[in-house]
């Protein structure tokens, strides 16, 4: 080879050196596959003893839970990888079970130490992971709030939605007392989410949205005056009234939107003498709010304010009701 011409040379040195690459490269795939298949192993067979733990937990009369709780915690649970297992377990076991089942679970989580891993990871742990801390909170109804709030102002978006889950998850009543905590505007899909919240998994008395009027945050005003209308909360419709006035057009809009489906008879003649004044935003409500509570007359007094100027879609929404309110014409 030392005869060799040198880019004959060159050219057997790069040959080689590929060949050495690949076989290392082989090499290290092998190995993490087979690094993979055994945690895969260990992870199956930690389930396997942790179900089985719960099984004997939850179905076993004789089982003594302070004293295997104790054992099991000394023998399995002394890795960060098997606590998580065993906290998913207990999660999935607990999303399936209702009841007395559901409360034994949380006294197993307990009794397990879980709960002080937990807190451990939503104090040092990553956004994702202080995501999961929370939402296990949340299901298992550890009432750890003091700490939760600190979330509620995060600046990753999942943590936060995690943080609104919990207080309104955990509540027994008042479960929007968070907003009290809050310091940024509310996203529309943290609006959206407190609002499914409240009807599909808060279980307590409903709200009195009307409190939360008074709020520095615009979101979280337009949110309580949508609430008390889908709420059919008629007794504080009083409150509302003053908004059509606020100085903030989505504010205004809301209220005149909320009243006219809480049918207040005395809305109309509060707002379309305003009409002129109004923002476009407003004036498409108005509109709206004489299309159901007034009537054609009504909504012809409203065209001279309707200049060559004003925005297509407000012209386009008033001949829209016009055509509904006298099909005829």
């Amino acid at each position: 080879m030392h005869d060799w011409p040198w880019p004959l040379q060159m050219s057997a040195f790069f040959v080689a050196l590929f060949f050495l690459l690949v076989i290392i490269t082989v090499a290290m795939l092998i190995i993490l596959r087979r690094y993979k298949i055994r945690r895969e192993q260990k992870k199956k067979l930690f389930q396997d003893t942790i179900d089985t733990f719960l099984n004997n937990c939850l179905f076993d009369e004789t089982f003594n839970l302070k004293e295997e709780a104790q054992s099991f915690k000394g023998q399995h649970l002394k890795s960060k990888l098997q606590k998580k297992i065993a906290v998913k377990e207990i999660l999935v076991y607990n999303e399936n079970l209702k009841g007395e089942s559901s409360i034994t679970l949380k006294n197993i989580f307990r009794a397990l130490e879980l709960d002080a891993f937990i807190l451990n990871s939503l104090q040092e742990g990553r956004w994702y992971d202080k995501a999961r801390a929370i939402y296990a909170l949340s299901e298992l109804h550890v009432k750890e709030s003091r700490q939760v709030a600190l979330y509620l102002n995060d600046r990753h978006e999942t943590v936060r939605a995690q943080a609104i889950y919990f207080f309104i998850k955990t509540a027994e009543n008042n479960p929007l007392t968070f907003f009290t905590k809050l310091k940024k505007e509310l996203t529309l899909w943290e609006l959206i989410q407190i609002e499914d919240s409240l009807k599909f998994v808060y279980e307590g008395p409903n709200p009195n949205f009307s409190m939360w009027l008074n709020h520095e945050l615009s979101t979280v005003l337009i949110f309580s005056i949508r609430m008390i209308q889908q709420f059919n909360q008629f007794e504080y419709i009083p409150a509302i009234i003053p908004f059509l006035d606020h100085p903030n057009e989505q504010v205004r809009k809301q209220a005149v939107s909320s009243l006219r489906k809480l049918n207040y008879e005395s809305l109309l003649e509060k707002v379309v003498p305003k009409f002129s004044m109004e923002t476009r935003l407003v004036k498409k409500e108005i509109i709206k709010a004489v299309e159901s509570l007034g009537d054609l007359q009504m909504l012809h007094d409203l065209k001279p304010a309707l200049t060559q100027n004003e925005e297509w879609q407000t012209q386009l929404m008033f001949l829209g009701a016009e055509k509904r309110m006298h099909p005829n014409l």
